[in-house]
């Protein structure tokens, strides 16, 4: 059973509940062991990646900044692969190895604010029915990620070795030392991919299971996140929605580089296509997936409170109205019915959302982006097509 039941001082707590979601997950049991921190983390994996890489074509019998032996798109001006392993890889590994220290943060965080309680014997059940659980959701992620990664590895040789297309990672239809270093970091970024979409599918599985056998979300009306305590759980969606967006960022850079230089096979267009269509779609799927179970225990408490409030108002207003042929109302019976109301008011301005509008503007500024970017892109792609012929006419 792996849990943690650490002590905390100003809970409503005594015990703040913390699963934990690496069983079975070697590569965060080496990040524990190494212990970066989130920034280190993101330049180690920046610059073990394309510094070799960068040393490998600087090697190659290519040039690696003008077109030569028939290769159209040089190393050093393919800003696409630059994007992929200076700015995308590295947020995917900080995101995916970060992501249990972000959970942890956020369940702490509602249990010391005495948002979200947990009695002992929940505490122990999900902690046991959810580490064999993770056990399980890693080992297939794991899994999915090694099939993703040779599938996506296979595309990339198919694609980009002929000559005719002139990608630099080949020469006359023969794959160069560097090709097999690309080959090598694109299968371990498109391995880690599914790694982090089914790790954080099975995180909002369990967010799921962990409202459900919470004793209850006490809501706080005046809490300074103005999400009732529970803005820590609203920043895992946004979380996600941020990598999300520096993908579609890259898929951007994709396109332009093949506008700009490669004859590519009409195949991976489609492809691109289907990843903006997957963009639309999953966007907001993945902002509000670990937030609709806390949205319906939020829901869920607002009516029973509005019930209380609405029942104890039904009960002093059938008592008044027994009292209104005498006319022996009294003052207090007026300002308890006030009081009532007004407790009402506040009952009914409770947020049914784990978010604020701030949370909701940073999604929407996040998920909005890359789209603007693709239209502003295809509006002046003839103007952009043209510049850049005319730099890969003159720069020589």
């Amino acid at each position: 059973m792996e849990a943690d039941l650490t002590s905390l001082e100003p809970s409503g707590n005594a015990d703040a509940f913390v699963i934990d979601t690496t069983p079975g997950s070697w590569l965060h049991q080496i990040a524990n062991r190494v212990h970066l921190s989130g920034i280190r983390l993101y330049l180690s994996a920046a610059l073990l990646t394309y510094i070799p890489l960068m040393l490998s074509a600087l090697i190659g019998p290519a040039h690696p900044l003008y077109p030569s032996l028939g290769i159209k798109l040089p190393f050093l001006r393919d800003f696409n692969v630059a994007f992929m392993l200076l700015v995308s890889f590295p947020a995917l590994v900080v995101f995916t190895l970060k992501d249990q220290d972000f959970l942890a943060a956020a369940l702490r965080r509602v249990q010391v604010d005495g948002v979200l309680t947990l009695s002992a014997e929940s505490a122990e059940f999900l902690a046991s029915t959810w580490d064999r659980r993770f056990r399980l959701i890693n080992r297939v992620a794991y899994i999915a990620g090694l099939m993703t990664g040779i599938v996506v590895v296979a595309g990339n040789y198919v694609a980009y070795v002929p000559a005719r297309v002139g990608f630099w990672i080949a020469v006359n239809d023969h794959l160069q030392f560097c090709g097999y270093v690309f080959l090598l970091w694109i299968f371990v970024l498109y391995a880690l991919i599914p790694i982090y979409a089914i790790r954080t599918f099975g995180i909002s599985l369990f967010l799921r299971s962990l409202v459900r056998h919470a004793e209850q979300l006490h809501m706080l009306p005046f809490h300074p996140d103005r999400c009732g305590g529970l803005r820590p759980v609203g920043r895992l969606g946004l979380r996600n929605q941020y990598l999300l967006t520096v993908f579609a960022l890259n898929i951007g850079t994709l396109v332009a580089v093949s506008e700009m230089y490669l004859e590519v096979p009409r195949p991976l267009y489609w492809l691109i296509a289907a990843a903006v269509v997957a963009y639309i779609i999953l966007g907001p799927l993945i902002f509000m997936g670990p937030l609709l179970s806390f949205r319906a225990g939020m829901l869920r408490t607002k009516i029973e409170l509005m019930s209380d409030v609405a029942q104890r108002l039904r009960v002093e207003l059938r008592r008044l109205r027994e009292h209104l042929p005498s006319g022996s109302i009294t003052k207090e019976d007026e300002e308890l019915i006030d009081r009532l109301r007004k407790v009402g008011a506040v009952i009914d301005e409770l947020p049914v959302w784990p978010f604020d509008a701030g949370t909701l503007r940073k999604f929407l500024t996040a998920y909005v982006v890359p789209l603007a970017g693709a239209l502003v892109g295809g509006a002046g792609a003839p103007t952009l097509k043209a510049f850049f012929s005319f730099l890969k006419n003159h720069i020589h």
